[in-house]
């Protein structure tokens, strides 16, 4: 009985720990849309070739 209440102590260790990690993902990924600017385009590069 002991092996069994280690077994479900280790579980319920390890679902309260992957609960925490998909929580803290999901706030750093809800923050950084909210954040972040969406990327702006380019300026044209300037021709390099004919100059000299």
């Amino acid at each position: 009985m002991e092996n069994t209440k280690t077994q479900n102590s280790k579980w319920q260790h390890w679902l309260s720990f992957s609960a925490f990690t998909l929580a803290g993902v999901a706030m750093e990924g809800s923050l950084t849309a909210i954040t972040i600017p969406p990327p702006q385009p380019s300026p044209k590069a300037k021709k390099w070739r004919g100059m000299q």
